[in-house]
């Protein structure tokens, strides 16, 4: 049975209390982290993630409850414990690095070790080992200043851990990160989970992160409102996982936060929806191109761009910041993003468009993207799969399985290749549409 290392027992934490600007955080939050656990905090922004974690690292003093670590109890410590046993056993990353510029990348690691027995030259043999596993050894005279945001995080890393600290707590500290960076740096997290057996807290509020946890605990409105623990062993290599990786990761946004406000939803999965259509149109692009063609469609997404201005971006030369396709390929690209936004934006329609109207539309997108014969009789029961499919009576499993089953026992009787094809593209349109009207 594996060991609870931290317990949170009816935790209530409110900022400026008993003042007119009073906010209460936290609200009855009781939470049990097994040791050695990858622990991944998820919500939308002020639904009380950092305030969670600042309270298990003893930063923020709740009002009433208990914080045990390693059953001490954190607020019944003296101030002089409290900070020794916060040496001894936590370390703390943050997404602004909070590394000393004036001091040399070497100086900012060896900081926590200068309230230790080491002599200056163990504390340096130390820390260079650390720089050195990290790949930025030959940058320990340098300031951090001279480092990229990924190698200061590093270096944040290093810090955090050189006291050999069994808890790791990370504040968003791949949210300044671009995708390579926030890749490599999460690859060391879980390598020092996995190999070290540290156990990391990492509060995030990029659905893209959920994959390297085993523990995921969703937030919002200051409140836990669902865990799932995951069996994710063996070390994870990458983040940039299948489509069909980011359609289970969608799903269990849309699972978990169906009461969010309409600008919450698209803050959380729209930059998701934009990488799913991108990829979806199978363009052979360089890195660059394909990193602006997602941040094109992201905004398309968003309505902050219009059809004419799509093709503009498709079409101008790089010199003219456009993504330089030649004329047809840009139209024909434009052409299918705006086919596809239209069926997905009529699905989510709801109070615009009936069921039935809705059925109409994605199904005669659906028949245009496939290229087989279909009977009468097989074009009622899609008709019935793609309309129970719509408003969630099916599953996408159930639905694909109807595709495939035959006719004779009440499928529709297509190929297993061409049930795979339609109800992949259900999905697309599904998952894109959410909470776009």
């Amino acid at each position: 049975m594996a060991e609870t290392l931290i317990k949170l027992k009816n935790i209530n934490l409110t900022y400026n209390k008993n003042k007119a600007n009073a906010f209460q955080a936290l609200f009855d939050v009781n939470l049990e982290i097994e040791k050695n656990n990858f622990v991944i905090i998820f919500g939308p922004s002020g639904c009380g993630k950092s305030s969670l974690l600042n309270t298990i690292s003893g930063l923020e003093k709740p009002d009433d409850g208990e914080v045990l670590v390693e059953d001490k109890n954190l607020y019944k410590m003296t101030e002089s414990a409290k900070v020794r046993f916060h040496r001894k056993t936590i370390g703390m990353i943050f997404q602004s690095y909070n590394l000393i510029p004036t001091l040399s990348v070497l100086d900012n690691v060896v900081i926590p070790q200068i309230f230790t027995n080491y002599s200056k030259k163990q504390r340096e043999t130390k820390a260079l080992k650390l720089l050195d596993r990290f790949g930025i050894k030959e940058h320990a005279n340098k300031i951090p200043t001279e480092l990229s945001g990924g190698e200061q995080q590093r270096i944040g890393i290093a810090r955090a851990i050189i006291n050999s600290q069994p808890i790791l707590l990370a504040d968003e500290p791949v949210g300044n990160l671009d995708s390579k960076s926030a890749n490599n740096v999460m690859k060391i997290l879980s390598n020092l989970n996995r190999k070290e057996e540290k156990t990391i807290i990492m509060v995030s509020h990029n659905p893209d992160n959920i994959v390297w946890g085993d523990h995921i605990i969703y937030m919002k409105d200051g409140k836990i409102i669902n865990q799932e623990f995951r069996d994710t062993s063996g070390e994870i290599t990458k983040t940039d996982n299948k489509d069909s990786d980011e359609m289970s990761k969608l799903e269990v946004l849309f699972r978990n936060f169906q009461g969010l406000s309409r600008e919450q939803i698209k803050m959380l999965i729209t930059p998701m929806k934009a990488k799913i259509l991108t990829r979806a149109l199978l363009i052979e692009m360089d890195e660059r191109q394909v990193k602006f063609l997602e941040d094109t469609v992201r905004q398309r997404i968003l309505g902050t761009v219009d059809e004419e201005e799509l093709y503009r971006r498709l079409d101008d030369s790089e010199e003219r910041g456009g993504l330089d396709m030649d004329a047809r390929t840009a139209k024909k690209v434009s052409q299918k993003i705006e086919s596809f936004i239209a069926v997905a934006h009529s699905v989510s329609a709801t109070k615009k468009i009936g069921s039935d109207k809705r059925t109409e539309i994605v199904l005669k997108y659906l028949l245009s993207q496939v290229d087989i014969n279909i009977k009468f009789s097989q074009l009622n029961r899609l008709r019935e799969a793609v309309k129970h499919r719509i408003i969630n009576k099916i599953d996408r499993e159930k639905f694909q399985n109807l595709l495939d089953i035959p006719e004779r026992v009440g499928g529709v009787g297509f190929n297993k290749k061409t049930a795979k094809k339609i109800s992949k593209k259900m999905d697309l349109i599904l998952m894109i549409g959410y909470g776009m009207s």
